[in-house]
């Protein structure tokens, strides 16, 4: 028998992941039971409530803590969600794998000399 996934392991693991990235990220006080509900508010001040079930993650309303069912719509990833809503979220990921990048650059040429 499969052992039933741990939605708020899940949603940890994503704050965790992001938290850097947003202005805001939490788990919402609203309750399913065969997933989890996410708030989300982007860097330009826009706020969600997404769910994240075994369909993916899907924004269910521009409110914290309410489903209003807004989209159908299931995003595989929380990147592509993320992406998505959010222009900042996309251009600060982007800055901070180039900084990451630049610094794994610079100390492979330090190991060199």
């Amino acid at each position: 028998m499969e052992n039933p996934l741990d939605w708020y392991a899940e949603a940890k693991s994503v704050i965790d992941s992001e938290i850097s990235l947003l202005n805001h990220i939490s788990i919402s006080s609203l309750v399913v039971s065969d997933g989890v509900y996410l708030n989300i508010e982007t860097l330009e001040n826009q706020k969600f409530c997404v769910l994240l079930n075994k369909q993916g993650f899907r924004v269910v309303a521009k409110a914290f803590d309410q489903d209003t069912n807004t989209s159908q719509f299931s995003y595989e990833t929380h990147f592509a969600l993320l992406s998505n809503i959010s222009k900042s979220y996309s251009r600060r990921f982007n800055e901070l794998v180039a900084v990451k990048l630049n610094e794994v650059a610079g100390s492979c040429k330090d190991t060199d000399n």
